[in-house]
């Protein structure tokens, strides 16, 4: 039975459409019926709710209508001039993806709806067509199309702000594993998903100092408190550490009970490491003006000192003891120059001065130059590639300078047989160098402090070594960390192998005498 077109009339005029979003993209609904009047019934109908609607006599004319796009819904007679619907089902699919199919027939059975259903029809209508009935139908098809619209629009925006922000997305389960974390974590510290999802968070990326501290945060976070401001350090996979403060929340299920934890963090290593420069420019400013007033006093007496005892030594000649007890003022008073020296040389400006240089002619220059501290000792020096062709512009003799430093310390502390390893990497723009030992390493407090101005672990010595060492390679607009290594010790150092323009690095601005 055919619905007349008569069938319309006292129907109310069009009524508002539905919503914003049909406003703004109406929902667009191809009908494909060879009646024209029932045609043309339909499509009158379904224009009262707002509707876009285009129509076709037969399957052959909807199918140019359909590559078009955008069709939401397919209202289609189960009899059409060339067939049967059921075998064009496949084919309507195809060319309407994204489309909801309506069959409409007056001879339906139950086999027939059976296989259009599994065929991926969403209803299937009896003629004679009730107009409240259709439109229901439809309304509640374009209610499920906005809804999915609106959810694939906020899924995207999702992972764009996932993909995009400049901040640190992970979620925690309440047993401190990893459950996922966003791209961005992934570029900053070099874990994937499939390293750390199930793995247990503070064992793999918070270091060991600060593992009770943060566990006791996590712990307070999953009893559905909020926390914010904590700072911490997180591993990358290649061992440097990262500054991260943290806001974190409880992620809860359907019957507000908590079940995850999710956290927020934003880096923060760079403002860290500003402060810390600044702080040290000010120390040295500090350290370069007394340094000023101190060294000429000091080096006034000192030059006493030892024209004093030139003179000592003559009248002294051929008395052991007396010679002896000159000896050690000397010793006193040259070790007294020297630590004047070096704390001078700290608080003055580093001024870089950059030549292309093989970094192999730079190491090997530095292990002779303490070819007198290895006298007698069991130390050998190895590298692991040919490092003659590695070119690199940097100032040659204040990186032999953290060279030696380096051997030094590795000779310090370990003992007879002294195995030092010296590895070189190139990748891109970017030159790392490595420099292990098998010493007794550095404890996590111990690298913590390692490069502080003043600290050592050494009897004797001014603990300025490793601070001159990264001032040098900050100078260069390098880094110097030490990694943790299963023995020994292990220095880091990375480079750009050519100089940079604009590189004013605050080791170059602390006051000079």
């Amino acid at each position: 039975m055919i619905v007349a077109r008569a069938t319309i009339c006292g129907l109310p005029e069009k009524s508002p459409r539905l919503d914003r979003h049909s406003m703004d993209q109406p929902f667009r609904i191809l009908i494909i019926e060879d009646n024209p009047d029932t045609r043309a019934n339909l499509r009158d109908i379904l224009e009262l709710d707002g509707h876009e609607v285009v129509v076709a006599a037969s399957f052959n004319e909807s199918k140019a209508i359909a590559k078009n796009g955008n069709i939401g819904l397919v209202i289609t007679d189960r009899r059409l001039p060339e067939g049967m619907i059921e075998e064009f089902l496949p084919e309507v699919k195809e060319n309407s993806v994204e489309a909801d199919i309506i069959v409409v027939t007056g001879f339906g059975d139950m086999q027939s709806t059976i296989a259009a259903l599994r065929l991926g029809v969403t209803d299937y209508v009896i003629k004679p067509i009730i107009p409240d009935d259709i439109r229901s139908i439809v309304k509640r098809i374009a209610e499920k199309k906005r809804l999915q619209a609106e959810l694939a629009e906020e899924h995207y925006f999702t992972n764009e702000v996932l993909k995009t922000v400049e901040a640190i997305v992970l979620v925690l389960g309440l047993d401190g594993t990893v459950i996922r974390f966003n791209p961005f974590f992934h570029q900053l510290t070099g874990w994937t998903q499939d390293e750390l999802r199930g793995q247990d968070w503070f064992e793999h990326c918070i270091p060991e100092h600060e593992r009770v501290r943060i566990k006791e945060v996590f712990i307070a976070t999953s009893h559905l408190e909020h926390t914010r401001g904590v700072v911490n350090d997180v591993l990358a996979t290649d061992g440097r550490r990262h500054r991260i403060r943290w806001s974190n929340t409880t992620l809860k299920d359907a019957t507000g009970a908590a079940e995850a934890v999710l956290a927020v963090g934003v880096d923060v290593s760079d403002l860290v490491a500003a402060q810390v420069r600044a702080l040290r420019s000010e120390r040295l400013a500090a350290i370069g003006q007394t340094m000023t007033a101190l060294s000429h006093e000091s080096r006034n007496a000192l030059q006493r000192i030892k024209a004093a005892a030139d003179v000592l030594s003559l009248e002294v000649a051929g008395n052991k003891n007396a010679e002896d007890d000159l000896h050690a003022i000397q010793r006193a008073s040259s070790d007294l120059q020297c630590l004047l020296e070096e704390v001078r040389s700290f608080a003055a400006p580093i001024h870089v001065h950059y030549h292309a240089t093989s970094l192999d002619h730079v190491w090997h220059r530095a292990w002779g130059d303490i070819a007198a501290t290895r006298q007698g000792r069991d130390a050998t020096l190895i590298a692991s590639c040919d490092s003659e062709n590695l070119k690199i512009e940097i100032d040659a003799v204040r990186m032999e300078q953290v060279f030696r430093n380096l051997f030094e310390n590795s000779l310090a502390a370990c003992h007879d047989p002294v195995r030092i390893q010296i590895d070189f990497c190139s990748e891109d723009d970017e030159v790392e160098i490595r420099v292990t030992d098998n010493g007794p390493g550095f404890n996590p407090q111990q690298q913590q402090k390692l490069f502080e101005p003043f600290y050592t672990t050494k009897r004797t010595g001014t603990g300025l070594g490793m601070s001159i060492c990264q001032r040098i390679v900050e100078a260069h607009g390098g880094t110097i960390l030490v990694q943790p290594c299963s023995s020994g010790a292990c220095v880091v150092i990375r480079m750009p192998r050519q100089a940079s323009s604009d590189i004013s690095h605050p080791s170059q601005l602390a006051s000079s005498e």
